[in-house]
């Protein structure tokens, strides 16, 4: 029921992966292509850069089959994603893409093998597409675990619209994280500069310092007041002493994932950190999540592999 040309869907996934934080250590992802079989394209233990795995998703090949098997494909998430998944802690989601129903005997199979997911504590969102879908199928999905949320649209062309409120569900059901102490007892965090009319607490000259400024990104900031926010830290940097062997600069943004602007491995050097804050994109997103990008902070930010150096205080404008 899905022709070649809107087998694009894989743009869609595409898209999506471009807004996660893809790594081992964060999120992993799989993607699986299914017809009357299931071919693996991308594995979560797969260790590739995030940009060579949205190419391998970008890839796919469109496999012309009459029938697509979604109990086929629900068990082979059960047994060969997820059965050897190693991250106990890990939220487990499966987004299924799905444009027809499956004929009987074997559509009989759907709520049972969506069942064992639940029991393994995998959330599937079935997202229907176009006319063809099997909503009493769809329905049995529904009815595993009260989290297995379908998303019902009238075809392909819709999913581009319909990408955030998708995502935005997707990363509700992952735990807030508790907001950590940044381990350092040189960082100091100041107050969100909403609250400020010009800059008027800045680091002396000659000072060697590793400053962040953490941009929150999300719809309730909107981009009016991201943009002034913006200013705000081309005011601060101005007025800082930015070269290598002083003040260095970090930047992030963050909304419902946390995205590295600018890190502290970049070119040190003001007018060049200027250049990359015009360059800078509202992002969006109908979650604020404070608490990830505070882990952000401590687990990756400030850490040396990322170019933090040991002698300098730490400073977070947020």
């Amino acid at each position: 029921k899905l022709s070649e040309a809107e087998f694009e869907v894989k743009a869609f996934v595409v898209g999506v992966m471009e807004r996660l934080h893809i790594s081992q250590k964060r999120i992993r992802v799989a993607v699986v292509e299914y017809h009357d079989g299931s071919h693996s394209y991308i594995e979560l233990k797969d260790r590739k850069r995030p940009s060579e795995l949205r190419r391998i998703a970008s890839s796919v090949r469109y496999p012309g089959s009459e029938m697509a098997s979604i109990s086929e494909v629900l068990k082979f998430t059960l047994f060969h994603v997820f059965g050897k998944a190693d991250r106990p802690e890990a939220s487990r989601i499966a987004l299924l893409l799905m444009a027809s129903g499956e004929p009987l005997p074997m559509g009989r199979n759907i709520g049972h093998y969506a069942q064992s997911l639940s029991e393994k504590k995998v959330t599937v969102i079935p997202v229907g597409l176009g006319p063809h879908v099997n909503l009493r199928q769809i329905r049995n999905i529904e009815k595993a675990s009260r989290e297995n949320k379908p998303f019902l649209l009238s075809g392909v062309n819709e999913l581009e619209q319909r990408r955030d409120d998708i995502l935005g569900y997707f990363c509700d059901l992952v735990p807030d994280i508790p907001a950590p102490t940044i381990p350092s007892q040189k960082t100091k965090v100041t107050v969100s500069p909403e609250l400020l009319t010009s800059p008027t607490s800045i680091p002396s000259k000659h000072m060697v310092l590793d400053v962040v400024f953490v941009l929150e990104g999300s719809d309730k900031i909107g981009e009016a007041n991201f943009n002034k926010t913006k200013e705000f830290m081309e005011q601060v940097i101005q007025r800082m002493d930015v070269r290598q062997g002083s003040i260095h600069i970090s930047i992030l943004q963050y909304s419902y994932t946390v995205s590295v602007e600018f890190s502290f491995n970049e070119t040190q050097s003001k007018s060049h950190i200027l250049e990359r804050i015009q360059q800078i994109h509202y992002q969006g997103g109908n979650r604020t999540n404070t608490g990830k990008a505070l882990q952000y902070l401590s687990e990756n930010t400030f850490s040396s592999s990322q170019g933090t150096r040991k002698q300098a205080p730490h400073l977070v404008y947020m």
